[in-house]
C-alpha cells in the first residue's frame, strides 16, 4: 500500500504532462494529436482515480469537438468538467468550463443562455481574484451585450477589460478593448468618442503586431465613413480590413466583413458585387452555424433583391431572416427585417398583410424604445393606414411620428455640434492608418460572379441596425409550494422544479440546507463545511457561488445576469433564503401548526389544528437526504412532533370514546416506529375499550416480537400490565 501511495505523484505529473501537450496541440492545431494525446490523459486519469487530470483532458476535449461543429457533444462534455471541478475545487476550471458552455450556446443562438454563463465565469474569477484570467471572458461579454445591442452594459464590460490589460500590461488585449470600445461608440452616434479609442487601438495593434487587432479597428472606422456617406472611404478601410483578416485567417470576422462590403456595394448601387459579397459572407456563416450571422446576411440579400424589384425571392429570404432572428432573441433585425416583409407586400399590393406586419414591428420598436426604429416603423403606418383610407389611425400616427421625429432631432443638433471636431478626428486617424494602409493594398477579386451555388440553395448576416436600450418590465411572483415530507419537491405556479432545473446536486442541497434555515442567514464558510468534507484550505467560494447561480435560476428562470433575486438574498458572504409570506412549506407550517395548537380555547379547535399538521406528515422529513448529517437533526425532531401530534389527538379521541378513531391514530404511530411505548400504550387501551380482545391479543404478540427483535428484550411492564389485567 505504501509503495502504491509513494507512486501516485509521479503518476499524475506524467498525466499533467500529456495533458500540456495535449493542449499545445490543439493550440498549433494538430486537432488529431490533440484528440490522441487528451484521450490517452483521459484513460490514464480514469484508471488512477485522478479527476483533476481527467477534467483537463476533458476540456482539451470539448474544445476540439467544439471546433468540429460538434455542439451537443462539447455541451455534455464541460458539463462533465463543471461537475468535476465543482467537487475538486478549482476556480479557473470551473471558469473555463462555464466559458464553454457558453460558447455552445452562442455557436447556436441562444445568446441569453450564452450570456448568463459567462456572466457566471467572470464572477468566479473575481471571486478567486483571477484578475488576469478575466481578459477572454470580458471579451466573450462585449460581444453578446453588443450582439444584443445592450451598448451600456457592453462598454462597462470593455471598459473593464481595458483596465485589467493596462494593469497587467497586455498590450495585444489592450488594442482589443479599445477596438471594442471604437465600435460600441459609433453605435452609440458618439464618432468623435469612437475615433478617438479606434486611433489610439489602431497605435498600440501596430506597436504590439496584433493584425487581428488592426483587422477590427480598420473596419471601425470605414463603419464612420460608411455613416457619413463617405462610401469610397469606407470600402478602401473595408478592403484593407479584409487584406489583414485573410491574411491571418481569421475566419470568423472574415463574413461580418464581406457583409459590410456588402452594405458599401449596395449603397454605391453595386448589386452584383453585393451579392458576391454576401454569398462568401453566406457559405462562412453556414459553415460556422452561426444562426445570428446568418439571419443577418440573408436580411442584406432580401434587401437587394426588394431593391432590384424580385419581390417574391426577396420575400423569401426575408422570412428565413425573420425566422432566425426571432428564435435568436435579436430583436432590432427582427424588426427590421419585419418592415422589409410588410414594404415588400406594400409593393405587391397586398397591404392588409403589409399593416399586420408593420404593427408587429412597432410592438418591438416600442419594446426596445429604439427612436429611430421607431420612426421608421411609423412612416411605414402612416403611408399604409392612409392607402387603406383609414384616416383615423393615419393622424393618431402622424402624431407620433412627430413627436419621434422631435426627439431625433435634439439628438442630430447635439451631433451636429461636434462635426467640426469629428471631420478632424477623421484626418488624424486617416493619416494613422496610412502606412499600413499603403503596404496592405490589395485589388478587388473578379471570380465571385462566377460562383456556381444560387442564392436560392444558400440559406441566410450583418446589417446596420439603430441601437436600441431595452425596456424592463415588472414582474410578478408567482405562488410557491414545497414538499420535504415524503417526497421532496418545489412547486413554483404550476411548474415543479426537475433535477434538471437544479442542473447540479450540490445546488440543490444548498436549497436543501437555506430552506432549513428559512429567513435566517447562512454563512458562506457554513455551508461550505456541511457539504465540503475536504474544505480545509481550499478556496471553495467561487464553487458555492457557483452552485448559488443555479439555484436562483431554478427558482427564476427569466432573471438576468447579476440582477437581484427576489427569493435568495447575498450580504457579503452571508447567503439567506426567503420566499415571502405567501409560500406553503410543508415543514414549516407542521411547526406553526403544532405550535398553535395547545393556544386555541377549546379541545375541537386543538385537535382540528393538530389534524392539519398530521395532515402534512407524509413520510420522513427530506427522506432522500437520509445519509446526511445536515438534515438528522431536523428530522428526528419533526419526527418526534409527529408522533406527540399523533399521541395527543389519539388519547383525546379516545377520551371522547371514539375508539375507531384513536386505533387508527395509534397505528400510524407504530408505523412511523414500531416500539414507541406510547403507540402500544394508546392502541392497547384503546381495543381494551372497544372490546376487541381477538385483535388485541395479536398486538401484543407483534409487540412482543418487535422489542425482541429491536433490543433483544421484552416489553415494558407497564405494556404487560395492561394486556396482564385484562
Amino acid at each position: 500500500m505504501t509503495m502504491h501511495t509513494s507512486i501516485l505523484p509521479s503518476i499524475h505529473a506524467e498525466i499533467d504532462r500529456i495533458n500540456s501537450m495535449a493542449d499545445a496541440e490543439f493550440k498549433a492545431g494538430r486537432i488529431e494529436e490533440a484528440r490522441r494525446l487528451s484521450t490517452q490523459a483521459l484513460e490514464q486519469s480514469t484508471a488512477h482515480n485522478y479527476p483533476t487530470g481527467k477534467g483537463d483532458a476533458l476540456i482539451t476535449t470539448g474544445k476540439i469537438v467544439f471546433r468540429l461543429v460538434q455542439y451537443d457533444e462539447a455541451h455534455s462534455i464541460f458539463h462533465q468538467v463543471l461537475d468535476i471541478f465543482q467537487e475538486v475545487g478549482d476556480s479557473l476550471k470551473i471558469s473555463l468550463a462555464l466559458q464553454g458552455i457558453g460558447s455552445v450556446y452562442y455557436a447556436t443562438g441562444r445568446l441569453h443562455e450564452a450570456l448568463e454563463e459567462f456572466l457566471n465565469a467572470y464572477s468566479i474569477l473575481e471571486l478567486a481574484r483571477l484578475e488576469h484570467e478575466t481578459l477572454r471572458v470580458l471579451g466573450n461579454i462585449v460581444i453578446i451585450y453588443h450582439t444584443l445591442c445592450d451598448y451600456s452594459q457592453a462598454i462597462h464590460y470593455s471598459e473593464q477589460q481595458l483596465a485589467f490589460a493596462r494593469k497587467f500590461n497586455l498590450e495585444d488585449h489592450t488594442a482589443k478593448a479599445l477596438s471594442n470600445l471604437g465600435e460600441l461608440y459609433f453605435r452609440l452616434s458618439d464618432f468623435t468618442t469612437s475615433l478617438e479609442y479606434s486611433g489610439e487601438g489602431l497605435a498600440v495593434a501596430e506597436r504590439c503586431g496584433d493584425q487581428a487587432a488592426e483587422s477590427s479597428i480598420l473596419a471601425n472606422i470605414s463603419s464612420v465613413y460608411f455613416h457619413l456617406g463617405n462610401y469610397t472611404g469606407a470600402l478602401d478601410y473595408t478592403m484593407r480590413s479584409i487584406a489583414l483578416a485573410e491574411h491571418i485567417g481569421r475566419k470568423r470576422l472574415l463574413p461580418s466583413l464581406f457583409n459590410y462590403a456588402c452594405c458599401i456595394y449596395g449603397k454605391m448601387h453595386n448589386d452584383s458585387l453585393a451579392l458576391s459579397y454576401a454569398m462568401r459572407a453566406l457559405e462562412i456563416y453556414s459553415s460556422l452555424e452561426d444562426p445570428v450571422g446568418e439571419a443577418y446576411t440573408l436580411h442584406n440579400i432580401a434587401s437587394i433583391f426588394e431593391q432590384n424589384g424580385d419581390l417574391h425571392t426577396a420575400l423569401e429570404y426575408a422570412r428565413k431572416s425573420y425566422h432566425l432572428c426571432h428564435t435568436s432573441s435579436v430583436k432590432d433585425a427582427e424588426a427590421e427585417t419585419l418592415l422589409l416583409i410588410a414594404v415588400c407586400h406594400k409593393k405587391l399590393d397586398l397591404h392588409s398583410e403589409a399593416l399586420t406586419y408593420t404593427l408587429q414591428a412597432l410592438e418591438i420598436a416600442r419594446s426596445i424604445d429604439s427612436h429611430a426604429l421607431l420612426q421608421s416603423t411609423l412612416e411605414h403606418l402612416v403611408s399604409i393606414t392612409t392607402h387603406l383610407g383609414d384616416t383615423a389611425s393615419a393622424a393618431r400616427y402622424t402624431r407620433q411620428l412627430l413627436d419621434t421625429t422631435k426627439i431625433i432631432a435634439k439628438a442630430e443638433q447635439r451631433r451636429n455640434a461636434e462635426k467640426i471636431l469629428l471631420e478632424a478626428q477623421i484626418q488624424k486617424t486617416r493619416q494613422q492608418a496610412q502606412q499600413l494602409l499603403n503596404s496592405a493594398r490589395t485589388s478587388l477579386t473578379n471570380d465571385f460572379l462566377t460562383k456556381t451555388h444560387s442564392l436560392k440553395q444558400q440559406g441566410f448576416v450583418l446589417t446596420t441596425v439603430t441601437p436600441p436600450e431595452v425596456v424592463k418590465k415588472p414582474k410578478t411572483t408567482p405562488g410557491i409550494r414545497i414538499q420535504t415530507f415524503g417526497h421532496f419537491s418545489v412547486m413554483i405556479g404550476n411548474r415543479e422544479l426537475t433535477s434538471d432545473d437544479w442542473q447540479r446536486k450540490k445546488a440543490r442541497d444548498i436549497f436543501k440546507i437555506l430552506l432549513l434555515n428559512h429567513r435566517k442567514s447562512v454563512s458562506a464558510d457554513e455551508l461550505i463545511d456541511i457539504l465540503w468534507l475536504d474544505a480545509a484550505g481550499r478556496n471553495l467560494i467561487p464553487t458555492l457561488w457557483n452552485c448559488v447561480s443555479y439555484i436562483r435560476k431554478a427558482l427564476e428562470p427569466a432573471i438576468k445576469p447579476r440582477q437581484p433575486s427576489a427569493y435568495i438574498k447575498i450580504v457579503g458572504k452571508n447567503y439567506m433564503l426567503n420566499l415571502g409570506t405567501g409560500a406553503e412549506i410543508d415543514f414549516l407550517t407542521f411547526r406553526d401548526l403544532v405550535s398553535k395548537a395547545p393556544k386555541q380555547p377549546t379541545p375541537e379547535a386543538q385537535i382540528h389544528l393538530y389534524e392539519q399538521a398530521i395532515a402534512l406528515y407524509k413520510g420522513d422529513f427530506l427522506k432522500e437526504d437520509s445519509l446526511e448529517d445536515w438534515s438528522s437533526f431536523e428530522r428526528e425532531l419533526l419526527k418526534e412532533l409527529f408522533l406527540n401530534t399523533l399521541t395527543t389527538v389519539g388519547n383525546y379521541y379516545l377520551s371522547q370514546n371514539n375508539t375507531a378513531q384513536s386505533i387508527i391514530h395509534a397505528r400510524k404511530i407504530l408505523d412511523v416506529d414500531r416500539v414507541q411505548d406510547d403507540g402500544y400504550e394508546l392502541l392497547f387501551k384503546s381495543l381494551i375499550a372497544s372490546g376487541n380482545i381477538s385483535e388485541l391479543n395479536k398486538s401484543w404478540v407483534i409487540c412482543q416480537a418487535a422489542y425482541r427483535r429491536e433490543f433483544l428484550a421484552h416489553p415494558p411492564k407497564h405494556l404487560a400490565a395492561l394486556v396482564g389485567a385484562l
